[in-house]
C-alpha cells in the first residue's frame, strides 16, 4: 500500500455542471469523426469514387495497426509530460488544427486514378487517426484526475457519450438532409460529390469548437504544474514497463470485452448505411428517422444510467444492457424471416424498425457508457501496486480499441459486403434478394459472435463499488499519514 503515496488521489467531490458539461463537449470531435469513418467513409470511398469495398476496408486496417504505434506513445508521454499546463493540456491544443486539417483532405480527395486514391486515403486516414489520439487520449485521461467518486466518474462519461453521439449524429442528419441530396447531376444524394465535400468542412469547423471549448473549461481546474518533474527510463526499462502497467488483471478483462464491443459497433454502423439504402429500400426519409431514432437511443441511454447509477454494480448494468442490445438488434431480421416484419416501402416499416432501433441503441449505448467508467476506476487499482498515475496509458490502450470500432469494423464489413457480392456503384433495388439475404447473415452471425464474447468478458470484471471505495479510503489514509509532520 506504500507505493500508492507516490502519487496524489485527486478529490472525492461532486463536480460543478459546467466541468462535466465542457468536458464531455469535446467527444463532439470525436464523435464527428467516429460517425464519419462509420458510416459513410466506405460509402465514399466505394460507391462515389469506385474503389474496391475489400481493399478500401484493407487500407483503413493498416491505417489503424499504423496507429497502433502511435497510442501508446502518446499515452506514455502524455503521463511524462511535465509543464506549466500540467500533463494533459499541451497534447490537446497541439492537436486540434492538425485533427480539423486532416478530417477535410479526406473528403476532398484528388482527381486522381484508383491507385493514387488508395495511397491518398491511407495516409489521411491514418493522420487523422493519429491527431484525433493526441487530443483524446489525453482528454479521456483528465476524467479519472477530476474525480475519485465512484458514481461522478460515470456522470463525467455519459455527458462524454451524450456529446459524442450528439456530434456524429448531428452530423448525420446534416448530411441526409441537407448535404446529401438529390441534384440534376447527382440523382442518387448517397452518391453526391459536393455533399461529401460540405460535409468535410463542416466537420472540421465543429471539431475546432468543441475541441477549444473543452480544453478551455478543464484547463483552470487541473492544468498545473506538478511538483516534481516525472522519471525517464531507457527504452528497454520503460516498454518492460508500460507491460507491467498495462498487465492488470481488470484492464485485461475490461480490453477484451471493449474490443469485442466496439468492433461490433463500428461493423453494424458501417452496415447499416448498406442496410437501409439496399436490404430495407429506405427513402431518404427513412435515412432522416435513422438519425434521430439513434440520438433518441442515446439519451435514452443518458437517463437510464443516470437513474441506475447509484443502484447498481457497473457490471452488472454493462451486463443485462448487453443482453437486451443483441436481442432488440436481431429481432427485426428473425421477424423479417418469419414473415412477421412489415415489407419494403409499406409505411409501417419505418416506424417499426426504428423503435427497435431505439430501443437497442440505448441499452448498447448504456453498456458501453458503464463500461468507459469502470476503465477509470483502475487507475487507482494500478496505482495502489505501482504508485504512479499512469491515466494516459490506460487510455491510449483502451481508446484504441475505440478505434478499432471503424477499423476492424469497416475491414469486416467490406469483407461481408464482398462475401455477398454486392456491386459497387448499385442503385437501390437493383440487387438480387439472394445477395441481400446472404448480406444479412453473414452480419448478423458476426453481430451475435461478437456481441455474447463481449457480455462474457464484462460479466468477469473484478472491481465493485465497494471495492473500489475501500480502495481510496486506504490510500487516502495512507497518503495523510505520510505528511503528517513527525517528530
Amino acid at each position: 500500500m506504500t507505493a500508492a503515496t507516490s502519487a496524489p488521489l485527486p478529490p472525492t467531490e461532486k463536480l460543478p455542471l459546467h466541468i462535466k458539461l465542457g468536458n464531455g463537449f469535446g467527444s463532439v470531435a470525436y464523435g464527428v469523426k467516429d460517425n464519419g469513418f462509420a458510416t459513410l467513409l466506405m460509402l465514399f470511398y466505394n460507391q462515389v469514387l469506385g474503389l474496391d469495398a475489400k481493399i478500401v476496408g484493407f487500407i483503413l486496417l493498416i491505417a489503424l495497426l499504423l496507429d497502433a504505434i502511435v497510442d501508446p506513445l502518446v499515452g506514455y508521454w502524455g503521463d511524462k509530460t511535465h509543464s506549466r499546463w500540467g500533463k494533459r493540456h499541451p497534447w490537446m491544443y497541439a492537436a486540434i488544427l492538425p485533427m480539423a486539417a486532416a478530417w477535410m483532405m479526406l473528403w476532398h480527395p484528388p482527381l486522381a486514378a484508383s491507385g493514387w486514391l488508395y495511397g491518398y486515403l491511407l495516409l489521411f486516414a491514418f493522420l487523422m487517426r493519429a491527431a484525433v489520439s493526441c487530443y483524446e487520449i489525453p482528454a479521456l485521461s483528465v476524467v479519472p484526475g477530476l474525480t475519485s467518486d465512484y458514481d461522478e466518474r460515470t456522470s463525467l462519461t455519459r455527458w462524454r457519450f451524450m456529446f459524442g453521439w450528439a456530434g456524429g449524429l448531428l452530423m448525420l442528419t446534416l448530411a441526409f438532409a441537407v448535404y446529401l441530396v438529390p441534384s440534376e447531376r447527382y440523382p442518387v444524394g448517397q452518391l453526391n460529390v459536393d455533399g461529401y465535400q460540405l460535409y468535410g468542412w463542416t466537420g472540421a469547423i465543429l471539431m475546432i469548437v468543441a475541441t477549444s471549448v473543452s480544453a478551455i473549461t478543464t484547463h483552470r481546474r487541473i492544468a498545473r504544474l506538478d511538483s516534481s518533474p516525472p522519471t525517464h527510463l531507457p527504452l528497454g526499462a520503460t516498454l518492460r514497463k508500460i507491460g507491467r502497467t498495462l498487465g492488470n488483471r481488470a484492464f485485461l478483462i475490461l480490453l477484451a470485452s471493449s474490443l469485442f464491443a466496439y468492433v461490433n459497433q463500428g461493423m453494424t454502423f458501417s452496415a447499416t448505411t448498406y442496410m437501409l439504402s439496399y436490404y430495407w429500400e429506405m427513402p431518404q426519409a427513412g435515412f432522416l428517422a435513422y438519425a434521430v431514432t439513434l440520438f433518441v437511443g442515446v439519451v435514452g441511454a443518458f437517463l437510464i444510467v443516470g437513474l441506475l447509477q447509484k443502484r447498481i454494480e457497473k457490471r452488472t448494468g454493462a451486463v443485462g444492457a448487453g443482453i437486451a442490445a443483441l436481442l432488440l438488434a436481431v429481432t427485426p431480421y428473425a421477424l423479417r424471416y418469419f414473415g412477421q416484419f412489415p415489407a419494403n416501402h409499406d409505411p409501417a416499416l419505418i416506424p417499426a424498425l426504428f423503435t427497435l432501433v431505439t430501443l437497442s441503441n440505448a441499452c448498447a449505448v448504456a453498456s458501453m457508457m458503464l463500461g468507459q467508467s469502470m476503465a477509470a476506476d483502475i487507475i487507482e487499482a494500478s496505482q495502489e501496486k505501482t504508485g504512479e498515475r499512469s491515466e494516459g496509458l490506460f487510455f491510449s490502450a483502451y481508446f484504441f480499441v475505440q478505434k478499432c470500432a471503424t477499423g476492424v469494423g469497416l475491414f469486416l464489413t467490406g469483407l461481408i459486403i464482398s462475401a455477398a457480392g454486392i456491386p459497387a456503384q448499385a442503385e437501390p433495388g437493383m440487387i438480387g434478394q439472394t445477395i441481400l439475404n446472404d448480406f444479412a447473415v453473414y452480419y448478423l452471425i458476426v453481430l451475435v459472435g461478437f456481441s455474447l464474447a463481449s457480455i462474457a468478458f464484462i460479466a468477469r470484471f473484478p472491481i465493485s463499488r465497494s471495492d473500489h471505495e475501500t480502495r481510496i479510503a486506504a490510500m487516502a489514509a495512507v497518503a495523510a499519514e505520510t505528511a503528517r509532520p513527525h517528530p
